[in-house]
């Protein structure tokens, strides 16, 4: 199976560009993010679902050099991309391991665990968070960021864009997964036997060649090929949007509005 067949975003350079803008973009709430975990030197983290390794960097200059951090994911390109970086930088402070979260079998190592756009992905998640929730130690933290995709738009309004963010909806579940995870969290983390401390809600909005609609830029017009060979879009549609996306990209007084995208931070008793 070809990494664009198991995961809906592909893992080609195009994606690993998309997400290197997208850490950019995100880079003040990423931080924020790991404030939340509250990480402190000499602490083991669990880089769950890491990709390229784009958060990686960051949670070991928390740790320091007496920490560790484990960067874990399902693609062997992601953790190669990680694995030349741990090489060139000369990092012994970072591990990498390529496997399926379901998969993961760490019994109560970490002291905390880290994982960005990840849960809404996979067709269980309760499974995938049951596992991770197994890896921490007695007392240690998790933080889950996701989406709750309400309130992604466009303004002025358009009716390419609306059909293309119903399209993304739908493409998350024709393999498994659900752009509203954020809401299923207080679920989620009760099934794992973790104690929902906090919610945090975010939202980020630019006109054009703001970074806010850079990352939209880089998104949505690359992906609406795929979305009409899923199924999920019509050719009229993705035509009426690349339209329209144009013309707002060119408009000074055009908006976008990114999805709501909730960090959840969890305890094991």
């Amino acid at each position: 199976m070809s990494d664009r067949e198991r995961y809906i975003l592909g893992t080609d350079d195009h994606e690993l560009a998309r997400l290197k803008l997208q850490q950019e973009v995100w880079s003040e709430e990423t931080d924020g993010w790991i404030d939340l975990l509250g990480l402190r030197p000499g602490e083991r983290v669990l880089d769950a679902g890491c990709g390229p390794g784009l958060a990686t960097e960051r949670l070991r200059r928390v740790t320091g050099p007496d920490g560790h951090v484990l960067a874990v994911d399902g693609s062997q390109r992601w953790i190669d991309h990680v694995d030349a970086r741990v090489a060139d930088e000369g990092w012994s402070d970072v591990e990498t391991r390529c496997v399926e979260l379901e998969q993961l079998d760490i019994e109560g190592s970490y002291d905390a665990v880290f994982m960005r756009w990840v849960l809404s992905f996979p067709r269980d998640p309760a499974v995938v968070l049951g596992r991770l929730a197994g890896c921490l130690v007695p007392g240690g933290r998790l933080l889950a960021i996701d989406y709750n995709h309400e309130g992604v738009s466009l303004y002025p309004r358009s009716a390419g864009f609306d059909a293309v963010i119903r399209a993304t909806r739908a493409l998350y579940v024709t393999k498994g997964g659900s752009a509203f995870i954020a809401g299923r969290f207080p679920e989620l983390f009760e099934g794992a036997g973790l104690q929902l401390e906090k919610l945090r809600p975010t939202v980020i909005a630019g006109r054009p060649g703001s970074p806010a609609f850079d990352w939209a830029d880089a998104f949505f017009p690359h992906h609406v090929d795929f979305m009409v060979q899923a199924g999920v879009l019509s050719p009229a549609e993705r035509e009426l949007f690349l339209a329209e996306w144009a013309e707002r990209r060119q408009d000074p007084e055009a908006t976008f509005y990114s999805p709501i995208v909730v960090a959840a931070l969890g305890t094991r008793p």
